[in-house]
Formats: C-alpha cells, sequence, structure tokens
C-alpha cells in the first residue's frame, strides 16, 4: 500500500545543506518554476523528473514539468497526456487532494508510492514501464482555500528506490518546499499585478501626453507602480544610466504639460 503522511512543520532528520537552501529562497522569490523546484530537492535527494500539477475535482491540469537530463521528447507531458486520459480516477492521491483541501493551509500531504503498489496493470505498464520509473513520491498542499497543487517526484532505475534516510530527508523538506512554492506562487500573482499597474499607467500616459517616447511611457509607468531604477533596468534589459536619461526627459515633458513629474504625484495620478 503507498505511505501516506500528514506534516505541517518539518519531521526530524538531517539538516539542509546550504545548497538545497540556496536553491529553496531561489524557489521562493520568484514565479513557480518545475526547473528550480527539482533543483532544490536534488540538493537534498537524487530525483529525475519533477511535475507540477493543478488537482481539481473534474480533472487534474499539468502546470509543467521538469527533468535532470536532457530528452528528445518532453517525457514528463507524454506520461501526463497517458495519465490524464485512463487513470487519474484510480490514482489515491485524488482522494488525498480532497482531504487537503478541507484541511488548514499550512498542512502538506505526502504520498509514496512504488510502481509495483499501482493499482492498474495499465498505468504501470504504459508509464512507469515503459520510461523505466521505480516511484513516486508527491506532495500535496493548497496555497489557496481549495485549490490544490501537487508536487509529484519520480526516480527512475538508474537512481533506484529511495532509501529509507532519502524517505526521511524529503519529509524533513516537505513542509518548507510547500512554503517555497506558496511564496513563489505569490511572487507570480504580485508580478501579474503588478505588469497589469504598469499595462494601465502606461496606456494613460501615452494618451494624454502623445509626446512621450514609447520607452519614456515605458519608464515613467513602471516609476508610478514603485519600481527602483535598477529595477526597471533589469526589468527592461537596459543600464541603470538609460533609465536615468530615459526619467529625465520624461519629467521635463511632464513638467511642460502641468502633468505630475515626481514619484509621489505619478502614483496617485497614475493609480
Amino acid at each position: 500500500m503507498p505511505a501516506i503522511w500528514s506534516l505541517d512543520t518539518p519531521a526530524p532528520g538531517p539538516a539542509l545543506n546550504p545548497a538545497a537552501v540556496s536553491a529553496l529562497i531561489d524557489c521562493a522569490s520568484a514565479p513557480p518554476s518545475a526547473a528550480r523546484l527539482l533543483r532544490a530537492i536534488h540538493a537534498v535527494v537524487p530525483v529525475e523528473y519533477l511535475s507540477l500539477v493543478s488537482l481539481q475535482r473534474d480533472t487534474p491540469e499539468l502546470i509543467e514539468g521538469s527533468s535532470r537530463h536532457t530528452h528528445e521528447r518532453d517525457v514528463v507531458a507524454e506520461c501526463f497526456a497517458i495519465y490524464r486520459r485512463s487513470y487519474w480516477r484510480s490514482d489515491s492521491v485524488m482522494r488525498l487532494a480532497d482531504r487537503v483541501a478541507r484541511g488548514p493551509a499550512r498542512d502538506v500531504a505526502v504520498l509514496h508510492c512504488r510502481a509495483d503498489e499501482l493499482p492498474v496493470a495499465g498505468w504501470r505498464n504504459e508509464i512507469y514501464k515503459r520510461e523505466r520509473l521505480t516511484e513516486r513520491f508527491t506532495l500535496l498542499h493548497a496555497p489557496t482555500p481549495g485549490a490544490v497543487q501537487a508536487i509529484h517526484l519520480y526516480r527512475d532505475e538508474r537512481q533506484g528506490l529511495f532509501r529509507p534516510d532519502e524517505i526521511q530527508q524529503l519529509l524533513g523538506l516537505a513542509p518548507l518546499l510547500r512554503q517555497a512554492h506558496q511564496a513563489s506562487l505569490a511572487s507570480q500573482a504580485v508580478a501579474a499585478d503588478r505588469d497589469a499597474q504598469v499595462a494601465q499607467a502606461r496606456r494613460k500616459l501615452l494618451r494624454l501626453l502623445p509626446a512621450l517616447s514609447p520607452r519614456e511611457a515605458e519608464v515613467v509607468a513602471r516609476i508610478a507602480s514603485g519600481l527602483s531604477a535598477d529595477g526597471i533596468a533589469a526589468d527592461l534589459d537596459v543600464a541603470p544610466s538609460t533609465v536615468v536619461t530615459l526619467r529625465k526627459r520624461a519629467y521635463a515633458k511632464l513638467a511642460e504639460a502641468g502633468l505630475p513629474a515626481d514619484r509621489l504625484r505619478l502614483a496617485r495620478w497614475l493609480a
């Protein structure tokens, strides 16, 4: 039978190494990425594939997949298509997801299942046997009420089965990984909101002051959205000195037109 755990604090085990901590910080400070999550986990325990899946009541949705090695085809996407077409209803992870959806947001549920424990022969043969996978380790959490996401980890024959100490390491990592993933999802939401604010401010600027160049409007819109010169430079892939020059030109045009020409008034005017 698959093994199931429910955790809200790290399980006792060895301390994470610095590479894993650095990778988790990288995950938390940027929008979610299967590749970043895989690097963070691989720094603790070797894993070949990772998939991010949204688990809804009707059908699961693949968000993104990643692999430690280069393949001629997208193994994660191919396997997920087979799974979604024929086998997801037989997966105990779906029942566990219902439980997670009703639980506290800090909880993370973990399910470990070997290939020979899968309940359907076709599932074992079409996915695990074909791709030489040995097992799956799944972390489930609900970043928002009722919206469950799964981080699936897969080992292959080259890596063999998880050792007991590796299982303990993954259990210790699970709540921290949940926190990093939820932080990265929040970062994605903030970035999307900021992008919408910038787009709205840029449209208003160009409508009310056509004398601004498109690049000047890009800079001023980002100033009004709270970005620093260095942040704007990184966002637009230009030098900070270029941002300063564009800002100076834009402010002169704004002042000449009797419009706000400083950060605070721009933020209020373009809000």
